[in-house]
């Protein structure tokens, strides 16, 4: 069986041979954001959603983004909204972003924040199944962009090294996707995907429509049977 979220990781790795200089851009101007904050005591990781996600970026897309930092703060619960460290580091990103595109009205928004001492401690206490955090991690890594790969890899591939874990979160992680997508707006943002590499003179592959079509009647299934009414919070 193949998973939504098996499919949906192709058709990312696909699109992104057709990379924008728009996202290729804004994803060199991530990294320069999060080395200043480096620079400044701070280290950050970044997973890039939306349409920088797939590389098919126009200037005025949105950015949306998970952060994953350490926050000494919060080590035994999740960042609030308030937190000083998260409020800090996430409008110093956005006004990085924002100077060096020369964009003021550029939209960013972070939609989830993962605190990797958080992770550090759930990966020592073991029942790996039992941490929510171990799954955001793992999901954000799997559908997301990253920037700053290095700071966060590790946690995600000690989750990788362990089959039985992989094997119970494939379906999880499928449905917490299709909880994050909405179904006509996501369709939709293929299509203009579509249109913006073939305007630039390229050809679409025709396997790679079909793989398209494939994906998003499974997505649309997922939409029908209700996945992902059974959990308690969404993964965004």
């Amino acid at each position: 069986m193949t998973y939504l979220i098996e499919k949906y990781v192709a058709l990312k790795n696909k699109y992104r041979n057709y990379d924008t200089k728009e996202a290729l851009r804004r994803m060199q101007a991530c990294r320069i954001a999060l080395k200043e904050l480096e620079d400044k005591g701070f280290r950050t990781g970044v997973e890039i959603l939306g349409s920088i996600n797939f590389g098919i970026v126009e200037p005025s897309s949105d950015i949306d983004c998970i952060l994953l930092h350490y926050c000494d703060l919060h080590k035994d619960q999740e960042c609030p909204e308030y937190c000083p460290n998260f409020l800090y580091e996430s409008e110093e990103i956005k006004a990085s972003l924002r100077r060096r595109l020369k964009n003021e009205n550029l939209k960013i928004e972070f939609l989830d924040c993962i605190n990797l001492r958080m992770v550090e401690r759930a990966l020592e206490a073991g029942n790996w199944k039992d941490h929510e955090v171990l799954r955001r991690l793992l999901f954000y890594r799997t559908i997301g962009r990253p920037v700053n790969r290095p700071l966060f890899i590790p946690y995600a591939e000690k989750l990788e090294e362990n089959e039985e874990y992989i094997r119970d979160i494939l379906e999880w992680g499928s449905e917490a996707l299709s909880v994050y997508l909405g179904t006509s707006r996501h369709r939709f943002s293929f299509s203009k995907y579509n249109e913006r590499i073939e305007s630039s003179g390229l050809q679409l592959p025709h396997g790679l429509k079909e793989e398209l079509e494939s994906y998003l009647d499974q997505r649309e299934g997922y939409e029908t049977n209700g996945a992902g009414s059974s959990h308690s919070k969404d993964p965004v």
